[in-house]
């Protein structure tokens, strides 16, 4: 039993932060679907569709930590609760997975893509690459291209312009955040790896304890508080 308890403790941890993963992709998600801004340049590296799926995932990762923390508080008793968490975690790490497959297949042609979509982009997020003076190493620009389809605003309505284009800046920005989302998912997928190991060492525990329940119970003993 008191081995049982020291696993059970150490899944409910587990579950614990897997919750927390989910809902800080869920709060995230969320903050960014409602920012009406249309000029924030993570719109060039990241889509709104891929920003919805992304709260969604959160959204049932933090809706599959409930089923395991009913399982995990009491294992002897709540068989099916751990092993539909099991499951259901499988499937959780699996659309995380695909979503990463999806941003990666994406960025393969992203920097030959970035001169075409500059075009199409509202000129409130080719302003916020112009201005932008956050990215170390990386000041004023103007257009993606010398001076190549440029939105006159600030140092950007001087002519003639002689400020380089914006290209470097757009992929330094898209390397840097991609890496930053890469970290997260690689994050999330080693704590569903640990709970998952948890969750499956669990269930062989309490298979034991209940094992050893019922034989006792046939040689008259009694397990007021298994749990």
């Amino acid at each position: 039993m008191a081995s049982l308890r020291k696993l059970q403790y150490y899944f409910l941890g587990f579950v614990a932060v897997y919750m927390l993963t989910g809902i800080g992709a869920l709060v995230l998600g969320n903050i960014w679907l409602q920012q009406s801004e249309d000029g924030a340049p993570r719109e060039a590296v990241i889509s709104r569709s891929i920003e919805r799926v992304g709260t969604i995932v959160g959204g049932y990762v933090a809706v599959t930590a409930i089923v395991g923390f009913i399982g995990g508080i009491a294992p002897v008793k709540r068989k099916r609760f751990l092993v539909g968490f099991i499951l259901l975690m499988i499937s959780a790490m699996l659309a995380e997975l695909a979503l990463g497959g999806i941003i990666w297949f994406k960025t393969l042609r992203m920097r030959s893509l970035f001169q075409i979509q500059w075009l199409d982009w509202a000129d409130s997020l080719k302003v916020a690459f112009q201005d932008m003076t956050s990215l170390t190493g990386y000041g004023q620009c103007c257009g993606y291209l010398f001076r190549d389809h440029v939105v006159s605003s600030g140092a950007c309505a001087v002519t003639p312009i002689d400020l380089p284009g914006c290209e470097e800046k757009v992929s330094a920005f898209a390397d840097g955040y991609l890496r930053k989302l890469y970290t997260s998912l690689f994050g999330f997928t080693v704590v569903n790896v640990f709970c998952f190991i948890s969750g499956v060492i669990l269930v062989q525990a309490r298979n034991d304890e209940e094992r050893y329940i019922r034989i006792g119970r046939k040689e008259g003993r009694t397990y007021m508080n298994s749990i």
